[in-house]
């Protein structure tokens, strides 16, 4: 039985795309990633994050998984395992630089002590679960196939003899002046006891029973050692064993199991950073994927990172719906300046990303063509170190998109040609248009020049308003409307008590 990964389907296609730094931080999503991989900083796990999926059986491939994750008290049971894998993982790291034998050897065997009885626990685990994924029912079959394996039960009944017989030894060590010895135990009187009785009575709270944990810089002195080198000396036999079992196990831990244990943190690191953000009454969803139907459609989608960060604040992102359908392929968004176009924008291109990743998105239902690549162009300073032009590094950026682009892709665009005047804004514009619309890609295209709607038959007009209960703290709701040019006028009416509403009332 074979079982290769959590995170990638058995053909582990992944997207072979060199995505800029700009892509990232033009959407936000750096901002969610490194907020993500802090809930499992032991884990290394940010590069997955950056390995969007290239195929609908990919994608689903991993919902899956987190459908499975999200039942009741697995995802607990599955991190548990992992934090155990890695444990043990550190041990053999750690074990290969001590110095003693006899003390490693002994670390040794307590680290596939640990091995073996992490795999066969977390096997009841899988067994009890009701599991539907693909991911999760194979590696449930790869780790009950690998328990009933030859090899591992050999191992874990000479692990166990030894560990009897280890158990079975007493000495004694007598300690004369700065010299010790060391001789078998001769049932002499054991004094535990009486001196338990006599301290008794200076004891304050009931003593815990402490689990020894592996700490690498304690290790062992080296009289402990002598001490522990004179008992092998004192019983050659089970130390011999224990030294033939250490170098012939030596390679005895599955390197499948360590695979297994980082990748699966992916989805669980996520799933605690969507965890804070739900706790604010948003929702997130499984989007429904095609790979033929052209057609998107969101409701209630927002920007993770806004709201991840407004969470804190105890605040809500102020979500939006918006649909693409038959032959409606580009999103115009205008209105006022600081309206949430940009926001809209993101969470639009966050949406589309974090679909290809087989993750949770930022809306409560979502249906998404999944596009091959994702693009964006988001208004940047001028870098005066160079020799060029804004207007000229805007165009180059651009000519650089649609010769990579294709009819399967997602563009965006924010802001762009602010540098530049109307007249020839709308000209650039047009051109843009005219290679978005031969292309037939998606794009969402936010702009100043509201009349870029007009520009194509593919276009709808998405336009920034203000939600009404939030004037003052300029809160905005993104509506399929055509742009009237007034939206910034009108908000700054509404602001000052001035709008023909508002002075109609005071004249009553």
């Amino acid at each position: 039985m074979q079982f290769s990964s959590i995170l990638f389907n058995q053909n582990k296609s992944v997207e072979e795309l060199s995505l800029t730094l700009d892509f990232y931080t033009d959407l936000n999503l750096d901002q969610i990633i490194d907020a993500a991989i802090s809930y499992k900083t032991e884990f290394d796990i940010k590069r997955y994050f950056y390995m969007p999926q290239i195929s609908k059986e990919d994608v689903i491939y991993r919902q899956d998984i987190v459908k499975d994750l999200q039942k009741d008290g697995f995802c607990l049971s599955v991190d548990e395992f992992s934090n155990k894998i890695l444990q043990i993982i550190q041990y053999q790291d750690i074990i290969k630089n001590l110095e003693y034998k006899e003390y490693k050897n002994g670390w040794f065997l307590h680290m596939v002590t640990l091995y073996c009885s992490a795999l066969e626990d977390f096997d009841k685990v899988l067994k009890s679960a009701k599991l539907h994924s693909q991911g999760f029912l194979l590696f449930r079959e790869y780790l009950d196939s690998y328990l009933q394996s030859d090899d591992f039960v050999s191992v874990q009944k000479e692990m166990v003899l030894i560990k009897e017989k280890l158990d079975l030894i007493v000495y004694d060590v007598l300690v004369d002046g700065m010299t010790f010895r060391v001789k078998k135990y001769e049932n002499e009187d054991d004094y535990t006891k009486e001196i338990e009785r006599v301290f008794e009575k200076f004891a304050q709270d009931e003593v815990k029973a402490q689990e020894c944990k592996f700490d690498k810089n304690r290790g062992i002195n080296h009289v402990n050692a002598k001490i522990l080198e004179f008992v092998g000396k004192l019983n050659p036999d089970i130390f011999l064993q224990l030294q033939e079992f250490c170098e012939k196990s030596g390679d005895f831990i599955d390197k499948t199991f360590l695979t297994f244990a980082t990748e699966v943190e992916f989805y669980i690191s996520y799933l605690s950073y969507i965890k804070v953000v739900q706790k604010q009454g948003v929702s997130c969803c499984f989007p429904k994927i095609s790979e033929n139907n052209k057609e998107i459609q969101v409701k209630d989608g927002f920007d993770l990172a806004l709201a991840y960060s407004l969470s804190f604040e105890k605040k809500r992102v102020v979500p939006n719906d918006y649909l693409l359908k038959n032959q409606e392929r580009i999103m115009i968004v205008s209105g006022a300046n600081q309206g949430g176009k940009s926001t809209f924008a993101r969470a639009f291109g966050q949406i589309n990303y974090l679909a290809k990743l087989g993750l949770l998105v930022p809306a409560s239902g979502a249906k998404i063509f999944l596009v091959d690549k994702i693009f964006t162009h988001f208004e940047k300073e001028e870098d005066i170190g160079t020799l060029s032009s804004k207007l000229q590094v805007d165009l180059l950026r651009i000519h650089t998109i649609f010769e990579k682009a294709t009819p399967k892709s997602l563009v965006v665009l924010n802001e762009i040609f602010s540098s530049t005047s109307l007249q020839d804004s709308m000209f650039l514009s047009k051109k843009i248009m005219e290679k978005i619309d031969k292309l037939d890609l998606f794009c969402i295209w936010v702009t100043f020049i509201y009349k870029v709607n007009e520009m194509s038959e593919k276009t709808i007009s998405m336009t920034s308003v203000t939600h009404e209960k939030e004037i003052e703290s300029r809160t905005y709701k993104i509506i399929k409307k055509s742009p009237d040019g007034k939206a910034y006028a009108k908000t700054l009416a509404r602001k000052y008590h001035l709008s023909f509403e508002q002075i109609s009332q005071r004249i009553k």
